[in-house]
């Protein structure tokens, strides 16, 4: 027999198979076909096609890609984890507290302080379990009044909003008005004056909420380091002011308790990593690879010691 030929036979079987146990997944509601289109990164259209056989072009490519997502599928499955997810620690609670408080009260605040305490985690979580929370991230690339409006259109579901930042404000304060919401705004401290001032105005007259999120950057930029007179009247509508510069202790056992980690020497070794740079995020990432490492079981001290040297290796 030709081996061309064999060679395509078992091809189309692989082909087979993998589109087979990708529509079982699919019928059986496990994931929905625009979701997967997105986990592969292709259109819903093509995956469609792929389904239903007609794809034009070489479908090579595509049933590739979904081998691959089959088998990162099982990867996870395969790989027990005792995850909690988000942690109520007593530092978010003070967070979720100030972000209630912004939103119904109708007010600014400002959360500023150390990295890896936990703060974004939260913002997100707070999202999550609300009605009309809008939160964009501020970068350097977003950080001018024109690029910082529009992120926030965006995020408001307004996908088609002018790039005029007159027409901007006005489109978004329309969308506000009346809104109970809140805007949260993280990485803060990328913002410069004119856009700060800029969101103060559109929180006032819209009366929704505003919380400022960032390092202490943040707090300078708002004083102004000097109080002018500029500086001033935006501090002044400053509602309330959380400063968080290191990781709680506290924080640290919530989330050992989460994760079922007893012993005292395990909790010791937690609280070392917590006081590295990146606190709690460092912590996080070292628990996840533990967790792996531990293969189900508990994460013991040794586990956790080789997870943190992995990710501390320089090679």
């Amino acid at each position: 027999m030709d081996n061309n030929v064999v060679t395509l036979g078992a091809a189309e079987a692989k082909h087979t198979d993998v589109l087979m146990q990708v529509r079982a997944l699919t019928e059986a509601k496990v994931i929905s076909n625009s979701q997967l289109a997105k986990e592969i990164s292709v259109s819903p259209a093509t995956l469609s096609q792929i389904f239903s056989g007609t794809y034009k072009a070489d479908p090579s490519k595509m049933i590739e890609k979904l081998a691959n997502w089959l088998r990162m599928r099982e990867q996870r499955n395969n790989t027990p984890s005792v995850n909690p997810g988000f942690v109520m620690t007593q530092t978010a609670k003070q967070i979720t507290d100030d972000m209630t408080y912004a939103q119904v009260t109708e007010s600014i605040v400002v959360i500023f302080g150390a990295s890896g305490v936990g703060k974004s985690e939260t913002l997100r979580e707070y999202k999550r379990n609300n009605n009309n929370v809008w939160m964009v991230t501020a970068s350097p690339s977003r950080s001018s009044l024109t690029e910082c409006l529009y992120e926030l259109a965006l995020e408001l579901g307004l996908d088609d909003a002018p790039r005029r930042k007159g027409m901007l404000s006005r489109v978004i304060r329309n969308r506000l008005v009346g809104s109970e919401g809140l805007v949260i705004i993280d990485e803060a401290d990328h913002l410069d004056y004119p856009t700060l001032e800029e969101l103060r105005i559109l929180q006032e007259e819209t009366g929704i909420g505003m919380v400022l999120v960032g390092n202490n950057k943040v707090y300078t930029q708002l004083t102004g380091g000097r109080r002018n007179e500029d500086f001033a009247r935006l501090f002044s509508r400053i509602a309330k002011k959380r400063g968080i510069h290191k990781t709680k202790l506290a924080d640290v056992h919530a989330i050992a308790d989460a994760w079922r980690v007893d012993g005292e020497a395990e909790r010791g070794l937690m609280v070392q990593i917590s006081e590295r740079p990146g606190g709690l995020r460092l912590l996080s990432k070292t628990l996840k690879l533990a967790a792996m490492f531990a293969k189900g079981g508990s994460i013991s001290e040794q586990v956790l010691r080789k997870a943190f040297a992995e990710l501390e290796t320089n090679e």
